[in-house]
């Protein structure tokens, strides 16, 4: 009895290291070594076996109960891991789901962003060749204003030359011009017929009148008339088809001044629209990258916080499931001590 009862002491020693290693408050109040001391005395002293047995199943009721106790705190502890990591789990999908969707609308925002800058470069390079054609013909019809202006001159000194010339034959028919005022004359006609470039018009009339002297006979004199009334008609002809001429640039000015104004028009809307839609889609990648961070730093806190729960939920299970084959293996210790001392007490009545 002696030597079983010592093997059980050295199975017992070993056991109660796993006892220790998840101690729990209550388990201090019970030592099977004391139990094995007691019931090896009420053995020597021949104390009833009943007694003995109630000790054991004394034992057996506080091991019962430290189970149950200890179901209860494991149940406790499941539920509530079982809901952490439910929860963390969840927190983890849904910051995958929204970054996800995140990272999605930042691709296509910067796409339409990369799009958005390139029409707009293009639409304000198009801007800037409206705007610098509209500074060309915006000069080129200033200085056509300004020809037109001279050319006016030119015109009206012309006929100014040519009337006067019409009278310098009038007074020739009399007698009462100098060779001087010939010679002043023949060079202002010289000079309207290079300014007006209707030399052709000017020459016969020109000619003409660089022939004629005083003594020439008056027939002359009023065939030159004649000639500087003719170049008169052609001057004011020409100032007229000159004047239309002009009427049909300005025209045509004002309709191409027109169609540039209404394309650069154009195109400032455009790139109005561009410039606030690539300020839109700024806004949105600002917005989602925020948006794509939070996302992460709530993945990376939940993904650690999951790991936490599952270590410590992990160390729950291994706990209960030490703690409670330690025991079993006390009331497998306590069944065998029971059987022990069951027939212990059958020789003592021998």
């Amino acid at each position: 009895m002696k030597a079983i009862l010592g093997l059980l002491a050295i199975i017992v020693l070993t056991q109660a290291g796993f006892v220790q290693k998840y101690p729990l408050n209550y388990s201090n109040k019970r030592n099977i070594m004391s139990i094995m001391t007691e019931v090896e005395s009420k053995l020597q002293t021949r104390n009833p076996l009943d007694t003995i047995k109630g000790i054991l199943n004394s034992f057996k009721s506080e091991v019962a109960q430290e189970q149950g106790t200890h179901d209860e705190v494991y149940n406790a502890q499941k539920t509530e891991c079982d809901s952490e990591i439910d929860y963390r789990s969840k927190e983890v999908q849904d910051a995958n789901s929204i970054l996800t969707s995140a990272n999605g609308i930042l691709k296509t925002a910067k796409i339409i962003k990369g799009k958005t800058s390139a029409t707009l470069d293009a639409t304000e390079e198009i801007l800037n060749t409206a705007t610098r054609h509209i500074e060309m013909i915006n000069s080129a019809r200033k200085e056509d204003t300004q020809s037109y202006n001279r050319a006016a001159v030119s015109f009206n000194d012309a006929i100014n030359a040519i009337d006067d010339s019409i009278d310098l034959a009038t007074a020739l028919a009399k007698g009462q011009v100098s060779l001087a005022q010939v010679a002043e004359l023949s060079t202002k006609l010289l000079k309207s017929a290079l300014a007006t470039k209707l030399i052709q018009e000017f020459k016969q009339p020109m000619a003409a009148l660089a022939a004629i002297t005083q003594e020439e006979e008056a027939g002359a004199a009023e065939r030159l008339v004649q000639l500087l009334q003719t170049l008169r008609t052609a001057v004011e002809t020409a100032w007229t088809d000159y004047t239309t001429q002009n009427q049909l640039g300005l025209q045509q000015f004002m309709n191409q001044k027109d169609l540039y104004n209404a394309t650069q028009e154009r195109l400032d809307k455009a790139k109005s629209r561009l410039v606030a839609k690539l300020e839109a889609t700024e806004g949105v990648i600002s917005v989602q990258t925020a948006v794509a961070q939070a996302a992460t730093n709530r993945r990376s806190r939940n993904q650690n916080l999951l790991e936490d729960a599952n270590d410590l939920c992990h160390s729950f299970d291994v706990e209960y499931e030490t703690v409670t084959a330690g025991r079993r293996q006390e009331l497998v210790l306590i069944n065998e001590l029971e059987r022990l001392a069951t027939r212990r007490a059958a020789e003592q009545q021998i």
